[in-house]
């Protein structure tokens, strides 16, 4: 079984604005690819969403916020997620924010708005 993936809302929009700059500030070629790979690692999620650490900001909310890297050195993204089980071997995750790791984390106040 895996685990079905959901971007929210926010997420969306944050990897649509990532895309948008990526475009402005080199070109549409390098955007569509960064968009491709975002998209397929946030996929990968559906297969064992627990192998990322959870984030510090995870005892803030009382809520396991995990995180995926995606890119490298001084071009990767966060990606912040969650999942919750339906059955021990599927369940539903949750992509909540992406923002490039030069970018400060998220406090944990900031998370209930992602939520």
């Amino acid at each position: 079984m895996a685990f079905r993936v959901e971007i929210a809302p926010q997420a969306f929009d944050d990897i649509d604005g990532i895309a948008a700059y990526i475009t402005e500030k080199s070109s549409f070629t390098v955007a569509e690819r960064w968009f491709h790979g975002v998209i397929d690692d946030i996929g990968s999620l559906k297969d064992m969403p627990a192998r990322y650490p959870a984030t510090p900001e995870s005892e803030e909310l009382g809520l396991e916020v995990r995180l995926l890297l995606h890119g490298r050195k001084n071009r990767a993204f966060r990606i912040y997620y969650t999942f919750d089980y339906e059955t021990p071997l599927s369940g539903t995750v949750r992509v909540l924010h992406v923002r490039h790791w030069a970018r400060r984390p998220l406090s944990g106040d900031q998370f209930p708005f992602l939520l």
